[in-house]
């Protein structure tokens, strides 16, 4: 990890390395269970590519939309459910393999009216440990339930994983909301469109060195009948500097290795630049606050 001297670390730090591997695809505008079809086995395929290119990687990431592309229209009429066929295949290909995996259906729960904009978690053993509902639907065009909350959740080697998906990333409280909660690697997966494309890099950076946590922004490509999808998926360090990126434009798979307890010593010491330390402990230097600080948010953008 290249961090320069912009943090100030002290002592001795142990962690292990995350794989993870990245698919940059193009998943088809589903307008029939047949295109959700045809979506779920290129899924299926990029992890069978991924395992045989990357032995031993830890977390498999698909972009937003994997499972349906962008065609709000019929996303009433095609939305899974989290027993439904192509989400079994996911997690029988996890447990496959040994992987995790991070998977992005749209999703009908419990006979409800609306669909959610949902991400979930599957373990190396096939079991959904996390399910995350898109807070900031894009306007005007994502006619999907907004979510309540954004919790973090252990994943494999160390790693506290919080997932953000795609105009999510535009709202700065998101990334924060994430870090407090003990992220200390934040993926953001995304149908992210042209002309978008400064951003998207400007605000993965700004998350990973706003919040002192890895970013991990997989995004897909291709065309439909509305958008074009540049990709440029990337990997942030927690001081916002870009060590990996596919290319635009074009299929990818990419694998990056993070390490997850430094983020995490990072946030125990006060030294310079450590944000989410000091978001805790405001004020810490002057003498009246005896080396604490003020420990509560005075923002009022938190509390309306």
């Amino acid at each position: 990890m290249n961090i320069g001297s912009t943090y100030a670390l002290n002592g001795k730090i142990e962690t292990e390395a995350m794989s993870v591997v990245m698919a940059q695809i193009a998943p088809k505008s589903a307008h029939t269970m047949e295109d959700v079809e045809f979506n779920t086995n290129q899924i299926l395929s990029y992890m069978d590519k991924a395992a045989a290119g990357f032995p031993g990687y830890d977390l498999f990431m698909c972009p937003e939309c994997g499972f349906h592309g962008f065609a709000p229209g019929d996303w009433p009429r095609l939305a899974l459910t989290l027993d439904s066929e192509p989400i079994n295949k996911v997690r029988a290909k996890c447990k496959e393999l040994g992987v995790w995996g991070i998977f992005n259906p749209l999703v009908r729960e419990n006979d409800g009216q609306f669909v959610k904009n949902m991400a979930i978690l599957v373990n190396d053993k096939g079991e959904i440990v996390h399910k995350y509902v898109n807070m900031n639907p894009w306007l005007p065009d994502e006619c999907t339930v907004p979510g309540t909350e954004c919790k973090v959740v252990d994943g494999p080697k160390g790693s506290k994983i919080g997932i953000i998906i795609c105009a999510d990333g535009d709202y700065p409280e998101i990334w924060r909301e994430a870090a407090v909660n003990g992220a200390n690697v934040i993926c953001r997966v995304s149908h992210y469109m042209a002309p978008y494309d400064e951003a998207w890099e400007i605000t993965n950076k700004a998350g990973a060195y706003c919040n002192q946590t890895y970013v991990l922004g997989c995004n897909s490509v291709g065309i439909d009948e509305c958008y074009t999808y540049f990709g440029n998926s990337m990997a942030v360090n927690p001081d916002g500097t870009v060590f990996a990126r596919a290319p635009k434009g074009i299929p990818w798979l990419m694998k990056v290795d993070v390490y997850p307890g430094i983020v995490d010593k990072m946030r125990t010491q006060p030294g310079a630049y450590n944000f989410i330390w000091q978001y805790k402990h405001r004020g810490a230097s002057c003498p009246d606050q005896n080396g604490a600080g003020r420990g509560v948010s005075d923002y009022n953008a938190y509390t309306k």
